[in-house]
C-alpha cells in the first residue's frame, strides 16, 4: 500500500502562496524597521491559513523577532481573555506576566479588565520591543472571546505604527453565527493589510500531490483530486484516502490510480468519510480516548485527559500515541490538538448526544475534584446542560468568588442555575445570591436583575450582617439603574435597622447630591463622618470626600482641600469599594487647582491616575478630565488634548465622554477650528449621576461656538443660563469657570444689567478663598463695568500670577480697548501687544482676530509678523512633547516615560501621535533617529511675537 508523507507537528510545506509570502515578507521587514503593521489572513476551512501563519512565525524567528502566539477555541468563547492568555503564556519573564495577568482574576467589571489587560499587554509589548521586534500571531480569530477582541483592538490602536510590532491574525471567511461580529469587524477595518487566500491553482495542486506521494500524479489521479477544488486540506485527505485504500500505484516515478476504471474504489463522498475511515484503523481503546478528547475540545491537556479518564498519564500517552503517529492528533506544547477541527467534528457527529452530555458532566466533575481552574470546570458543566447535582453545587459554593472574576458570564449562568436547585434555607443559597448580585453589578445592564436577586434574598436570609450587605447591594443596584429617588429610599429604609452604618450615610449623601439637594447631602455626609468614628476609621473617607465635593461646589476650596487631605490620609493604600466609589485625590486636585496650587493639583491627579492603573478604575476618566481642564486653564492646550484622547480611550464609568469632548471643543474654538468645535460640542452631557456636575461645560462650549459664528448676544444668554439655570449644585464652580467669558461678552454686547449681576456674584464668591485667580476674575468684571484700564491691567497681572494665560490676554485686550477709548494710544498698543503675544503663544487664532477687529476701530494699526506658532516641524512641539522625544531617543518605553513624567501610558501614546503628525514620521525608530540627528536640545518655539503699531 502506498503511503503518504506525514509531517506530524512539523511545519507543512506551502504551495501556491508565493505572492502572499512576498507580501508578508514586506510587512515583516516594515515591523522589523520600527514601523508596526497588522495583517489579517482570511480564507475557507482547510485553505491553509494556519500553515501560512506558521510560515510567518518561522520567518519572524529567523529575522530575530520575539514570537508570541495564541489561538482561539470554539468551546472557550465565553471565557474572557482566552486568546490573550495564550499570548501571555508564550512570553518569557514571570514578572511581565504578573503585570498583565493580575487584571485577569480581579472582581471588577469586564470592561475594566479589558482596559487593564490591554494596558498590561501594551507594557509587555513595549518592554519586549525595547529588546527587538515582536510578532503577535493569532489563529482562528472567528472563535475569539469578545474580551480578547476588545483588548486586541486597543493594542492595535495603541501600538501599531509606534512599536516594531507585527500583528498577524487568521479568520475563516464563513463566520460562526454566535461569534462577536462587531468586535471582529472593528479589527478587520483597522488592519494594515488583508490577505484573502484563494483556492490553489491546478499546477499547485499537482505539485502538492507529488510532494505527498513522492511521485508525479498521473492523469487519472489528477482528475480525481480535482474534486478537492484547490483546497489543500481536502487534497491531503483525498490523497490519504486513496493511499489507505490501496488505490495508488507508482511506476517510473508516476503515481496513478490502480486497476481499470470500473474496478477502482470510490473516492469518499466527503472529508468526514475520509477521516472516519482513518479512525476505524485505530485500536478500540485508542479510539475511545480520541473520542473523549473530541468532546473536551480542539486542544486538550494530557493531564486533564488523564484526570477525566481516571487513568495514569503515561497509560493515556501510550493510547493516544497511535493517533499521533497516524496524524489525527498533534503534539502542541503541553497539549494535544487535532490535526484540524474537521477531524474533531467528524468524531462528534458519530456520537449520540446523550453520550456527549454524560462525558461533559464527567469531565466537569472530575476536574472539579482535581481543583482545576474554575473557568475550565464551568465550561464543561454548562455544556452538559443538565442539573448540577450535589457535588457540583458544593464545588460552586467554594469556587464562585474566583469564577465571577475569571469568567463572569459563565458564573452568572451557573449561579442562576444553582439558585433553582437549592432551597432558600440551604447555607449555599446566601453564597450564591451574594456572588450573583455582585457579578451582575459589574455590568450596568445587569443592575435590574441584581435588584431582583437582592429582593428575593432579603425575603429569605435572616442573618443581620447579611441583611445589611444585601441592603447596600440593593440600593446600589437601583442607583446603577439611574433611579436615584428609589435608591435613596432603599438606603433610608436600610438605615432604620442600621442607623450607624457610615457607608449607607455616605450613599445617601451621594444620592442627595446627584438629586441637587445640597443641604440634605451635607447632613448625610456629616452623619457618615460621625458614624465612621470621627476620623478613626477608613470608612470615614466616604463622608469626608462627600463633604469635600460639597465645599468645592460652594467655592470653599480651602476647606475642601483640608477634608480631602484627611480622606487621603485615612484611605492610605486601601481600595475604594466598587459599590460606593469615591475619589479623594480628585476632589483634592480640584481644590488645589482652585487655590492656584496648580503643580500640586497636577500631582494629585497623577496620583489618582496611578491608583486607577492599579485597579480602582471608576474615576479614571475623571482624572483625565481634571488634568485636561487644568492644562486648558494653564494654556498647555496640546497637553490638554492628549489627556482628552486618553480619557476617551478609558472605561467611562462616570459618563464623562461629553465633558471630555467639550474641553477639546473649547480649544478648537480658540484655535479657529470651528468645524471640529461644532462636532465635539454636539455631544450631550448625561443627565445622570456625576456627569451632571459638568453640564455647564456643554453650555459654555455652545456659547463659544455661537460667538465664533457671530452671535455674541446669544452666547451671553447661554452662559448666564448655564450659571443661573444649569446644574444648581455646580453653580458657584460653574461661575468660576464661566466668569471671564461671561464678563467679556457682557462688556462687548453692552449688557450692563447682566454685567452688574455678574460682578456682584463674583464679589460674593471671590471672597471665599482669596486666591489670585478669584481676585483676577472679580477685578475683570469690575474693571469692565467701570471701564477702568488700571483695574483691568491689575486683573491681567493676577491672572498671570495664577498661570491663567488666556484670561490674562482677555484682560489686556479689554484694557487696550479702555485705554484707546481715552486716547492713551501708546499704553493701548503696549497692552494689545502683550495680549497678542499670549494669543500667538497659545495658538488662539480666533481670539487674536477678535482683538485685531475690535482694536482696529479704535485707531490702532496692526503690523503682524506672526499670528501663531508653527503647526508642523520641530518648533511646533510643546514642552511636554519635547521631553517625550528626549525619552524616546534615550530608549524609554511608553510606560517608562509615563512613570518619569507622572502621566498615564495612554497620555504618552497621544503625545507620540501628535509628535508623529507634526514631524511627518511614522515610528518611534524614525523619531529616535531624527532626534539624534538634531544638534542641541529640542527647544520649543512659538514663532516671532506680534507687534502692533
Amino acid at each position: 500500500m502506498t503511503s503518504i508523507s506525514n509531517s506530524g507537528g512539523a511545519l507543512p510545506k506551502l504551495f501556491g502562496r508565493d505572492d502572499e509570502l512576498n507580501c508578508l515578507d514586506g510587512l515583516i521587514a516594515s515591523a522589523g524597521s520600527g514601523r508596526g503593521v497588522s495583517v489579517l489572513i482570511e480564507g475557507e476551512t482547510g485553505i491553509g491559513k494556519t500553515a501560512l501563519l506558521g510560515a510567518v512565525a518561522e520567518r519572524c524567528e529567523g529575522a530575530g523577532f520575539r514570537v508570541l502566539r495564541g489561538a482561539s477555541e470554539e468551546l472557550e468563547q465565553r471565557i474572557p481573555f482566552q486568546v490573550v492568555r495564550g499570548c501571555l503564556n508564550a512570553a518569557t519573564g514571570p514578572a511581565h506576566e504578573v503585570d498583565s495577568c493580575r487584571w485577569l482574576h480581579r472582581g471588577i467589571s469586564t470592561r475594566d479588565r479589558e482596559f487593564g489587560v490591554a494596558e498590561g499587554i501594551q507594557r509587555l509589548l513595549a518592554d519586549h520591543c525595547d529588546d527587538g521586534p515582536v510578532a503577535l500571531l493569532l489563529d482562528d480569530l472567528q472563535w475569539a472571546d469578545a474580551s480578547s477582541l476588545s483588548v486586541l483592538h486597543r493594542i492595535h490602536r495603541g501600538a501599531i505604527g509606534q512599536l516594531p510590532l507585527l500583528m498577524c491574525m487568521t479568520v475563516q471567511t464563513t463566520r460562526p453565527a454566535s461569534g462577536p461580529a462587531g468586535s471582529l469587524h472593528g479589527i478587520e477595518g483597522a488592519v494594515t493589510r488583508r490577505l484573502a487566500l484563494p483556492p490553489l491553482a491546478e499546477d499547485d495542486v499537482v505539485a502538492m500531490t507529488a510532494d505527498l506521494i513522492g511521485a508525479s500524479p498521473g492523469p487519472a489521479l489528477k482528475e480525481r483530486i480535482s474534486a478537492a477544488a484547490g483546497n489543500p486540506l481536502f487534497v491531503t485527505e483525498f490523497v490519504g484516502a486513496l493511499a489507505m485504500q490501496g488505490d495508488l500505484r507508482i511506476a517510473d516515478g508516476v503515481a496513478d490510480l490502480s486497476g481499470a476504471p470500473g474496478e477502482r474504489a470510490s473516492l469518499p463522498v466527503s472529508v468526514n468519510e475520509t477521516i472516519l475511515r482513518q479512525v476505524d484503523l485505530l485500536a478500540h481503546q485508542t479510539r475511545d480516548v480520541v473520542e473523549v478528547s473530541a468532546v473536551m475540545g480542539p486542544r486538550v491537556h494530557l493531564a486533564d485527559l488523564a484526570t477525566v479518564l481516571g487513568t495514569p498519564v503515561m497509560k493515556v500517552w501510550q493510547l493516544v500515541r497511535e493517533a499521533v503517529d497516524m496524524g489525527l492528533l498533534i503534539e502542541a506544547g503541553d497539549r494535544l490538538t487535532f490535526r484540524h477541527n474537521l477531524v474533531r467534528q467528524a468524531l462528534l457527529e458519530t456520537m449520540p448526544r446523550s453520550v456527549r452530555i454524560a462525558l461533559l458532566r464527567q469531565a466537569g466533575q472530575a476536574l472539579a475534584t482535581a481543583d482545576a481552574p474554575p473557568e475550565q470546570v464551568a465550561k464543561y458543566l454548562l455544556m452538559a446542560d443538565v442539573s448540577l447535582g450535589a457535588q457540583a453545587l458544593d464545588w460552586l459554593a467554594r469556587a464562585a468568588h474566583t469564577l465571577t472574576a475569571r469568567a463572569p458570564a459563565d458564573a452568572v449562568d451557573l449561579l442562576e442555575r444553582a439558585l433553582t436547585e437549592v432551597h432558600c434555607e440551604d447555607p449555599r443559597f446566601e453564597t450564591f445570591s451574594l456572588e450573583l448580585i455582585r457579578v451582575l453589578l459589574h455590568n450596568r445592564r445587569g443592575a435590574g436583575r441584581a435588584e431582583q436577586v437582592a429582593r428575593a434574598a432579603q425575603a429569605t436570609v435572616g442573618e443581620p450582617a447579611t441583611q445589611l450587605t444585601l441592603s447596600r447591594l440593593l440600593a446600589w443596584s437601583v442607583f446603577r439603574q439611574g433611579d436615584y429617588e428609589r435608591a435613596l429610599a432603599e438606603a433610608t429604609k436600610a438605615l432604620e435597622s442600621s442607623p450607624a452604618d457610615a457607608r449607607l450615610h455616605a450613599f445617601v449623601s451621594q444620592c442627595q447630591f446627584v438629586l441637587g439637594r445640597l443641604p440634605e447631602a451635607e447632613r448625610a455626609a456629616q452623619r457618615a463622618v460621625s458614624a465612621g468614628g470621627n476620623g478613626a476609621s477608613h470608612v470615614t473617607v466616604y463622608g469626608l470626600t462627600a463633604l469635600a465635593l460639597l465645599r468645592l461646589c460652594e467655592m470653599r476650596s480651602r476647606e475642601a482641600l483640608e477634608l480631602s487631605d484627611q480622606a487621603v490620609q485615612l484611605l492610605g493604600r486601601r481600595t475604594i469599594e466598587n459599590d460606593l466609589p469615591m475619589a479623594p485625590h480628585f476632589t483634592r486636585g480640584l481644590a488645589l487647582m482652585d487655590i492656584d496650587r496648580c503643580a500640586e493639583a497636577e500631582n494629585a491627579f497623577a496620583q489618582g491616575l496611578s491608583d486607577c492603573e492599579d485597579g480602582a478604575g471608576t474615576f479614571l476618566t475623571a482624572f483625565h478630565l481634571g488634568r485636561a481642564r487644568l492644562f486648558f486653564t494653564l494654556g498647555r492646550w496640546d497637553d490638554a488634548l492628549a489627556e482628552v484622547g486618553a480619557g476617551l480611550e478609558a472605561v467611562d464609568h462616570l459618563r464623562l465622554e461629553a465633558a471630555l469632548h467639550h474641553q477639546a471643543a473649547l480649544i478648537a474654538v480658540h484655535r479657529g477650528n470651528l468645524e471640529d468645535a461644532v462636532s465635539r460640542g454636539a455631544y450631550q452631557v448625561d443627565s445622570h449621576g456625576c456627569a451632571r456636575m459638568h453640564a455647564y461645560t456643554q453650555h459654555w462650549t455652545q456659547a463659544m461656538i455661537k460667538e465664533a459664528q457671530g452671535d455674541s448676544e446669544a452666547a451671553l444668554v447661554m452662559l448666564f443660563d448655564a450659571w443661573e439655570n444649569g446644574v444648581t449644585e455646580s453653580g458657584p464652580r460653574a461661575l468660576h469657570h464661566l466668569g471671564p467669558d461671561a464678563a467679556r461678552l457682557a462688556a462687548e454686547t453692552g449688557d450692563v444689567r447682566r454685567l452688574q449681576k455678574l460682578c456682584q456674584a463674583l464679589a460674593d464668591y471671590g471672597g471665599n478663598d482669596g486666591t489670585a485667580n478669584s481676585r483676577a476674575i472679580e477685578l475683570l468684571g469690575t474693571g469692565l463695568l467701570q471701564q477702568d484700564a488700571e483695574m483691568l491691567l491689575e486683573s491681567a497681572e493676577s491672572f498671570g500670577a495664577s498661570g491663567r494665560r488666556l484670561y490674562e490676554a482677555y484682560a489686556r485686550e479689554r484694557a487696550a480697548i479702555a485705554l484707546a477709548e481715552v486716547e492713551r494710544m501708546d499704553e493701548a498698543r503696549k497692552a494689545l501687544n502683550a495680549a497678542l503675544v499670549s494669543y500667538d503663544q497659545l495658538g488662539a487664532v480666533w481670539d487674536a482676530r477678535r482683538a485685531e477687529r475690535q482694536l482696529a476701530g479704535a485707531g490702532l494699526r496692526l503690523r503682524r509678523r506672526a499670528r501663531s506658532g508653527p503647526l508642523t516641524g520641530w518648533d511646533a512641539l510643546t514642552e511636554t512633547e519635547n521631553v517625550v522625544v528626549k525619552h524616546v531617543a534615550a530608549g524609554c518605553s511608553n510606560p517608562e516615560i509615563a512613570s518619569r513624567l507622572f502621566l498615564s501610558p495612554r497620555t504618552v501614546q497621544f503625545h507620540l501621535a501628535s509628535i508623529f503628525t507634526k514631524l511627518s514620521i511614522g515610528s518611534r525608530v524614525e523619531l529616535a533617529v531624527s532626534a539624534s540627528r538634531r544638534a542641541g536640545p529640542c527647544a520649543p518655539g512659538v514663532g516671532e511675537p506680534a507687534i502692533a503699531s
